[in-house]
């Protein structure tokens, strides 16, 4: 085996465990914000009428739709993207490998895999585009204009 090989084994092993790292840590965000948001609910209860509890709950609660935005409108596609990335990767890995093989199934395989390899390429584009064009159009949580509506009142 020669240098470049390992080298390229070693790079397609890293982007492997990148990418399901990032897909994992995306998937735990779910978990991590319905757990959030029950701990809205009981803080909210256990605020009671005390308006100070109940203004630190409301930013808790801001701060926890602003991240489900993310994880409902945006990740999904970002996750997609990486599954397509890694599909790109894996599906190039054959034609590096059986290229210059002359056996007719090494050049079937061969060409399968420039297949696979180019549609999971445009797969990405496809995710990444659609991922963008989320966080672009989108409308965002914001809560600004009442509490400026608020502030107006009490004055």
């Amino acid at each position: 085996m020669s240098n470049w090989a390992i080298v390229a084994a070693a790079a397609v092993l890293a982007v492997t465990i990148a990418i399901i790292a990032y897909v994992r840590y995306r998937q735990n965000e779910t978990a991590v914000l319905k757990r959030d948001a029950e701990l809205a609910v009981a803080l909210r209860d256990i605020a009671g009428k005390d308006a100070v509890r109940l203004a630190a709950v409301d930013e808790f609660e801001t701060a926890v739709y602003r991240r489900l935005f993310y994880t409902r409108a945006i990740a999904p596609r970002a996750r997609s993207a990486a599954w397509a990335l890694l599909g790109t990767v894996l599906a190039a890995v054959p034609v590096v490998v059986l290229d210059g093989n002359s056996s007719t199934v090494s050049v079937v395989l061969w060409a399968a895999s420039i297949v696979l390899a180019v549609g999971f390429g445009l797969a990405t584009v496809v995710y990444v585009v659609l991922a963008g064009y989320a966080a672009l159009t989108t409308p965002r949580v914001s809560f600004d204009e009442s509490y400026e509506t608020e502030t107006a009142d009490n004055e």
